[in-house]
């Protein structure tokens, strides 16, 4: 049970990490500027809000994570979801 926690906070510390170094004068800025030629519905899960950036930088994370991944792939909803809150909880 710890390991699903471990997951989730560890999926979220990465999306809110890779949030703040897009920001103006950061190392991955150049990433958000690229990202920002995107549609405008691919924003927030590229680079503008962090729970919704768990979906997308959340998952790499998880599949690290995930010793056997076909046996887990049912939990990585629950993870992302578990994910944006923390994140969430981070970015107020």
């Amino acid at each position: 049970m710890i390991d699903h926690a471990i997951t989730a906070i560890v999926m979220a510390l990465f999306a809110y990490g890779a949030h703040i170094a897009m920001q103006e004068g950061m190392i991955l800025h150049p990433l958000a500027r690229l990202f920002a030629s995107a549609p405008t519905w691919a924003h927030k899960p590229l680079f503008a809000c962090p729970p919704c950036m768990c979906s997308v930088w959340g998952v790499p994370v998880w599949l690290a994570m995930t010793p056997d991944l076909l046996h887990s792939l049912a939990y990585l909803p629950i993870h992302i979801l578990a994910a944006a809150g923390i994140a969430a909880y981070l970015n107020r």
